[in-house]
């Protein structure tokens, strides 16, 4: 959605974002301001919370049965985990991966080295000729990690989720010291490895954006139905000297998410851990939440806040972690909290797995088979939707509940709203169909460009109201359209795939197999355009490999 907006404005905005970031993470450590905003007895504040439990004891937030000493407290906290972290769900499926990117504070500071040109570089030495030169350190494709990303990011995440019940929710301090080591690995890893690939490959929230994001958000843009400007959606950009945006991609991750969404959804649909990652994430994100009762004993303790400004929470980790019937089960927080996850996450998993299988077999039993892609992909978008309500059932309703009751219901119908159009919107997608729009608007584009006569078309028409099929026929009925010149748009179509880095050299030639067989070309013609692509173009290869920088 912001991809048309200009990176000088951008940088603005994501200057604004990060100084209120740190404006945040500095109060986290002393705040003398918003205690008296907090006061229970301050009922002149409009923040106040819930005065009655401070007025009548019989109402206090009890945790294990024992009422917990409430006072005023700083609200950096409640305000980073009850309004700053939702908003980020909300963006990221309503208005997409795309728009986050670009405003992420985290993802900008992530970029300090490379505008600063300190990232680290390997030097290469030519044995033939002598010639030094450098490349930008890029995690290789099929490297452990490139291979294994997803389970290393689930891992933090899980193990984030862990500490912050633990002792990272309610200790400003400690918050603080969280944020502030975050921000100095992702500046790090900025220097280490060239381009995203923080957000690509270590980034805890790079999982919750990949399952909320779908193959496209709400309102997101569609790359591959845009007639391919150079730069599409978040994909890596800077501002040359004459005021003009241009790629920075260092080819960090194929296929990338900042260049095309769906593409990279779709192709990340067989990459290990994925099932992991959507499955698993409605598993511990439930068991987060439900963790509240089970070790309160009520939901209260949740809905209340009081988690937020809990000053015993540091040094009950050894404590009970379950409160059952009234009755305290013997097993220290610290693992009660690590087998809850683990177990959510194991159900959720193989619940899912379950349902990919069942629905398999009733397409079959129903004539209707489908693949095993699109079972996934249909069993994917239920957990998304499932996933975002349940998530704002629960995340900010300690401050949501203070509103007035209409807005509070109309808020409700909003969340249920926006779930339901994108679940609809969502479900019906297949890859087939994005593989026909982007070879619509390519060939759209390619036969623009060949000087024919156009005016023979029906009137009215133009050659962006045919769909893939009329325009395989047209390229085959036109006058004097020849082998040679169908060649020409097959070549052109493979140019600006290679060059949007929606598809690889080698993954070429089953990508447009149809395409191929439409307009009768060869695959021995399809390598020869491929050898001369990349004779004439050899940036054509870098961005699917690495890109090299001479010094």
């Amino acid at each position: 959605m912001l991809s048309k907006v200009s990176e000088k404005q951008m940088h603005k905005i994501r200057w604004t974002l990060t100084i209120g970031w740190l404006i945040l993470i500095f109060s986290l450590f002393y705040d003398p301001i918003s205690s008296v905003l907090t006061d229970p007895h301050n009922l002149s504040s409009p923040v106040r919370l819930r005065p009655e439990i401070f007025l009548d004891p019989a109402k206090c937030v009890r945790v294990q049965g024992e009422c917990l000493s409430e006072q005023a407290y700083s609200i950096g906290a409640r305000l980073w985990w009850a309004e700053i972290v939702p908003n980020a769900i909300f963006i990221l499926l309503v208005f997409g991966h795309e728009f986050w990117r670009r405003i992420c504070p985290l993802s900008f500071l992530s970029q300090i080295p490379r505008a600063l040109g300190v990232q680290r570089q390997r030097k290469i030495i030519d044995l033939v000729t002598g010639s030094v030169r450098y490349e930008l350190v890029t995690i290789g494709e099929n490297s452990w990690l490139g291979r294994n990303h997803l389970f290393l990011q689930f891992g933090l995440l899980f193990v984030g989720l862990v500490a912050r019940i633990l002792f990272v929710n309610s200790n400003r301090t400690v918050l603080g010291l969280f944020l502030i080591f975050t921000i100095l690995s992702a500046i790090a890893i900025g220097y280490l490895y060239a381009g995203k690939s923080w957000c690509n490959y270590f980034c805890p929230m790079a999982p919750v954006q990949m399952v909320y994001n779908g193959p496209r958000a709400l309102f997101g843009s569609q790359a591959h139905q845009q007639q391919k400007p150079d730069i599409t959606q978040s994909m890596c950009r800077f501002v040359d000297p004459q005021g003009q945006e241009k790629s920075a991609c260092v080819a960090c991750k194929s296929p990338c998410i900042d260049i095309d969404a769906e593409n990279n959804y779709w192709e990340e649909l067989k990459k290990p851990g994925r099932k992991l990652v959507q499955y698993g994430y409605l598993g511990i994100m439930y068991g987060f939440y439900f963790y509240y009762f089970l070790y309160a004993g009520n939901w209260d303790y949740y809905f209340s806040g009081a988690w937020t400004h809990e000053e015993s929470q540091l040094a009950s980790i050894l404590s009970p972690g379950f409160y059952l019937f009234d009755r305290t089960i013997p097993i220290p927080k610290l693992f009660a909290v690590t087998l809850t996850f683990a177990f959510f996450v194991w159900f959720a998993y193989i619940v899912g797995l379950k349902l990919e299988k069942a629905y398999r077999y009733y397409r079959h039993r129903s004539d209707r088979p489908v693949s095993s892609q699109q079972a996934q992909h249909i069993i994917f978008t239920f957990y998304t939707t499932v996933t975002f309500w349940i998530f704002f059932s629960f995340n900010g309703r300690p401050n949501l509940n203070l509103l007035p009751k209409p807005i509070l219901l109309g808020f409700n119908g909003l969340i249920f709203l926006v779930g339901f159009l994108w679940f609809y919107r969502t479900l019906k997608r297949t890859p087939e169909q994005y593989s026909r729009e982007i070879l619509t608007v390519s060939l759209q584009k390619q036969l623009k460009k060949l000087d024919f006569d156009f005016s023979q078309l029906p009137k009215g028409c133009v050659l962006e109201d045919f769909n893939l099929d009329e325009l395989y026929v047209l390229a085959k009925i036109l006058p004097g359209f020849t082998h040679q010149h169908r060649l020409q748009v097959y070549t052109g179509v493979l140019k600006e795939a290679l060059e949007q880095r929606s598809v690889t050299p080698v993954k070429s030639l089953i990508f447009f197999l149809m395409l191929r067989k439409e307009l009768g070309i060869s695959d021995r013609e399809h390598d020869r355009a491929i050898d001369e692509l990349l004779s004439n173009n050899p940036d054509l290869m870098l961005p699917h490999s690495r890109r090299v920088l001479d010094v």
